[in-house]
């Protein structure tokens, strides 16, 4: 082991990687300015959504309590959705940054993979009726799956509209 590969110095950019990937990790709740997607659903986007028409588990081995993605539907407005999830995060000390149709979560703390970051996304299907995705951005999927189980799924319960519901405005 006297070689002299071995006694040669890292170099800069290996070093300057893992700062980077800190630096991006950081980056990702900065509210990006991003394309404006269509806050409305046609017919096949919300067939899309069916779950009979998810043909993912063909391709994917994740099981479902693995999913880095959850959806649900409520007649309440964008504004009380998004009010819900402030609730949520202030109440696990998360950071969030929201639009009219988006918000961002994020935890002040690292985990496993890094600090999570969550986005949902508030879709009208009529303009009494939403549908609310959330997505796993950054961070552990066990981590993002005991998020929600725990604490976003009881904190919303009271917007979910479920087929017993008439949806209310």
């Amino acid at each position: 082991m006297d070689s002299s590969w071995f006694k040669k110095p890292v170099p800069k950019s290996i070093a300057m990687r893992k700062k980077e990937k800190e630096e991006e990790e950081d980056k990702v709740f900065e509210f990006m300015e991003c394309e404006k997607s269509s806050t409305t659903m046609n017919a096949f986007h919300i067939i899309s959504l069916s779950e009979g028409f998810d043909l993912s588990p063909l391709f994917e081995e994740k099981k479902r309590e693995e999913r880095e993605e959850m959806r649900f539907a409520t007649g309440g407005t964008p504004s009380r959705v998004i009010s819900k999830l402030e609730q949520v995060a202030k109440a696990v000390k998360f950071d969030v940054k929201s639009s009219d149709t988006k918000v961002r979560l994020q935890g002040q703390e690292r985990g496993r993979k890094g600090k999570l970051a969550i986005a949902a996304d508030i879709y009208a299907v009529t303009p009494s009726f939403l549908v609310v995705e959330v997505k796993k951005d950054k961070g552990d999927t066990l981590e993002y799956n005991q998020f929600c189980s725990k604490e976003l799924r009881p904190a919303l319960r009271d917007i979910f509209w479920t087929s017993a519901d008439p949806p209310a405005a």
